[in-house]
């Protein structure tokens, strides 16, 4: 049993690597949010209507198609992640607003749900040191800390 004990704890050891499943959830989100970015720039005429539908202006949609593919790539490559996620937390939090209870809160709802909150996860956790540019710092956790006079932790 002791073996087996000790066994696990060396693979599970050798297998913990924050920084690539931060990577993992980032380029997952990002290409989400990519690709539906995309879907609403090739068929912009149908997104701003949707959008005037909600009472708020055309402009919107080209906005927020812009928003996702923009901000989509920044994700996948680990700039402005903690931003971009709060970005795209508020952008979900509104969508289910927008879009309204009648069927209940949950199901209609799941997918925006979750982009909210892994893009609220990744907010407060950042980019991991696999990023393009990294702007929080490992020490503090402070946006554009630079880890000499500035940070409190040194």
């Amino acid at each position: 049993m002791d073996a087996l004990k000790h066994w696990i704890n060396h693979a599970s050891r050798y297998c913990l690597n924050r920084s690539l499943g931060l990577l993992l959830i980032r380029f997952s989100l990002g290409l989400v949010f990519l690709m539906h970015g995309w879907m609403k720039i090739h068929n912009i005429p149908m997104v701003e209507g949707m959008f005037v539908h909600f009472g708020l202006g055309s402009w919107v949609g080209d906005f927020i198609a812009w928003l996702e593919v923009i901000g989509g790539i920044a994700m996948v490559l680990g700039v402005l992640t903690r931003v971009i996620g709060v970005i795209f937390g508020i952008e979900m939090l509104v969508a289910i607003f927008l879009t309204g209870f009648s069927r209940g809160f949950y199901q209609p709802h799941e997918m925006e749900i979750l982009l909210m909150l892994i893009s609220f996860g990744l907010a407060f956790s950042g980019s991991g040191k696999y990023s393009l540019w990294k702007m929080e710092c490992d020490d503090c956790g402070g946006m554009l800390c630079d880890r000499g006079t500035t940070c409190p932790v040194k």
